[in-house]
C-alpha cells in the first residue's frame, strides 16, 4: 500500500501549496481521498483522471472536496470518458460542489452514503468509518489491505473513538490545525499537534503524518508539538510526501 501527499493545507492553499488530498494506490487500484482546494494539478502530474478508481471525502468543506468538480470535469470531457466514478462521502456533504455541474455530475458520480460503523469493500480495501465531531459531519476513515491499515481523521474534535480509529494502524493521517492549542469556538471541532501524537502513542500507530496545517503554521512547531508525546517516525504531510506501507 502507497500513500501520495497531494497537499496537506489547512482552510485554503498556500502559494504553490494544496489543500487536503491523498492518493491511496494497492494492487493497481487508485483511491483519491478528499480532493480539496488545488489538489487536481498535483494529482494529473501523478495520473490521469480517469485512472482514478473510487473517491472518498471525510466531509463537506470545500478545502476538502472542491477539486471533485475539476476531477469529474476531466473525466467527462476529455479523451477517455471512463464509466461514473464511485464516490464515498456522508450524507448531503457533496450536494453544493455537484450542483456546479448538476447534468455532468449524475452522469459522472456513483454516490455512496458513509455509514459511521458500517464496513464496505472499495477495491482492494477494507474501509470503515467513524463519526468525529467537526462543524458539519465528518467521517474518520481506516482503510486496510494486505495486512497493512491507513487511518484518517479527516477534520475532527478530541474524541476518545480517535483511539480505536487509529488502534496499531501502520500510518496514522491526523488533522493537526495548530501546534498546541485550539482557539476558542473551534476547540470541539478541530485537533492539535499535540492532541495528534497523543492519540498516535495510545493508539500504538506505528507513522504519524500531520495535515491540515493552518497556512503559515512552522512546520517545526507543529513536529515539536507532537513529538512531545509521541516517539515514533513523524513527519508533516507536504505535497509529494509519499509514505510506502
Amino acid at each position: 500500500m502507497r500513500l501520495t501527499v497531494l497537499g496537506g493545507c489547512g482552510a485554503w492553499p498556500g502559494a504553490g501549496q494544496a489543500c487536503s488530498g491523498y492518493l491511496v494506490e494497492r494492487d493497481g487500484f487508485t483511491v483519491l481521498i478528499d480532493p480539496g482546494y488545488a489538489t487536481l494539478p498535483r494529482l494529473l502530474q501523478l495520473t490521469p483522471a480517469e485512472k482514478i478508481d473510487a473517491v472518498l471525502v471525510t466531509h463537506g468543506h470545500p478545502d476538502h472536496c472542491a477539486d471533485l468538480n475539476p476531477l469529474l470535469r476531466a473525466r467527462s470531457l476529455g479523451h477517455a470518458r471512463p464509466p461514473a466514478l464511485p464516490v464515498y462521502a456522508p450524507d448531503g456533504a457533496l450536494d453544493a460542489v455537484l450542483r456546479l455541474d448538476e447534468r455532468m455530475s449524475a452522469r459522472a458520480v456513483v454516490l455512496h452514503d458513509l455509514v459511521p460503523s458500517r464496513v464496505v469493500e472499495v477495491g482492494p480495501f477494507r474501509l470503515e468509518t467513524w463519526a468525529l465531531p467537526h462543524h458539519v459531519p465528518n467521517a474518520g476513515l481506516r482503510l486496510s489491505g494486505g495486512g497493512k491499515v491507513i487511518a484518517y481523521t479527516g477534520d475532527s474534535g478530541p474524541a476518545d473513538t480517535l483511539v480505536d480509529l487509529a488502534r496499531d494502524a501502520d500510518l496514522l493521517l491526523a488533522e493537526a490545525t495548530h501546534p498546541e492549542q485550539v482557539p476558542g469556538e473551534d476547540a470541539p471541532y478541530l485537533s492539535t499537534a499535540l492532541q495528534a501524537g497523543r492519540t498516535a502513542a495510545t493508539a500504538g500507530a506505528a507513522r504519524l503524518l500531520l495535515t491540515h496545517l493552518w497556512p503559515g503554521t512552522p512546520p517545526e512547531r507543529a513536529l515539536a508539538a507532537a513529538a512531545r508525546s509521541y516517539s515514533g517516525d513523524l513527519a508533516v504531510a507536504s505535497g509529494g510526501v509519499t509514505v510506502c506501507l
